[in-house]
């Protein structure tokens, strides 16, 4: 704003020493000497020229001064527009606590009512709850007495008949064990396990003991499925789980399982006979306790 006040006086100026309209030329006089009236015009226009330099001060002085009363007009409008919005905001700023203060009461007050209500309906929904679960339990005691007296009567009759089957059971074992006993040929005892073959082979004992402890690993896993070879009857499966094994024990080493693995993995290639399969198998895990205990 005061730059463009600063050009409106400037263009102003130039307006007054372009054109003078307060001022008009002398009348014309009578014909006087060329050096008189050369000397008169040279005061005319000394004059003239000295009252329009005064009349451009005083224009000049005069904007000046209307320059500097607006300005400090704009100043104090400025100043006024500033109060005014500094009081208009902090009404505002008022207003809209006071609005806030209004609302987290009002928020306030129906959370409590809210909370209240919750609360009567919970406190009414654990009575209702309390009565039903009164009448349940009363009910399952009931019928837990009448299931509690059936089953007892079951209990009791089957553990008669279990009993009875337990005796017979046993009966049938002992005579089993006593007939197994008779038919199985002696298995013969075999020397402690030596992982020579691998010393043999350049390994180092450490090493050679690392696959002692995969071939326990591989024992460990196979004999389940010998177990299961053997529930079914199935011959060819149990000399299939036996090879693998024997190959693996008899490449680190002799003595233990590996000697009992030849032994039962050759029977099982001719032989069908039922209880000494068995037999070679808990052998075997005799065998692969000392082996663990040997080596882990």
């Amino acid at each position: 704003m005061a730059a463009y006040i600063v050009l409106f006086i400037i263009i102003l100026i130039f307006a007054l020493l372009i054109y003078n309209p307060g001022k008009t030329p002398p009348p014309p006089e009578e014909e006087e000497k060329p050096s008189d009236n050369r000397n008169k015009e040279a005061e005319a226009q000394k004059r003239a020229d000295e009252e329009q330099k005064a009349a451009r001060e005083r224009t000049k002085v005069q904007l000046e001064q209307r320059a500097r009363e607006k300005a400090a007009k704009e100043r104090e409008a400025q100043q006024k527009a500033a109060e005014l919005e500094t009081a208009k905001k902090a009404l505002e700023k008022e207003a809209a606590a006071k609005k806030e203060a209004e609302r987290q009461a009002a928020e306030a007050a129906a959370v409590k009512a809210e909370a209240e209500k919750k609360a009567a309906e919970e406190a009414a929904k654990r009575k209702e709850e309390q009565k039903k679960r009164e009448a349940r339990k009363k009910a399952e005691a009931e019928a837990k007495a009448k299931e509690t007296a059936r089953r007892e009567a079951e209990r009791q009759a089957a553990e008669a008949a279990a009993q009875k089957e337990e005796e017979e059971r046993k009966a049938a074992k002992q005579e089993a064990k006593e007939t197994v006993a008779e038919s199985i040929p002696e298995i013969p005892e075999y020397p402690e396990f030596s992982h020579s073959r691998l010393l043999e082979m350049g390994l180092s004992d450490e090493e050679a003991r690392e696959f002692v402890d995969e071939l326990i690993t591989q024992i460990e896993n196979q004999i389940p499925l010998i177990q299961a070879a053997i529930d079914a009857n199935d011959f060819h499966q149990m000399e299939r789980m036996t090879h693998s094994i024997k190959g693996s024990s008899t490449n680190i080493g002799t003595g233990g399982v590996a000697d009992l693995l030849v032994d039962y993995n050759t029977y099982l290639k001719t032989g069908h006979d039922l209880p000494l399969a068995k037999a070679y198998l808990e052998n075997l895990k005799i065998y692969l306790a000392k082996l663990q205990e040997q080596y882990r």
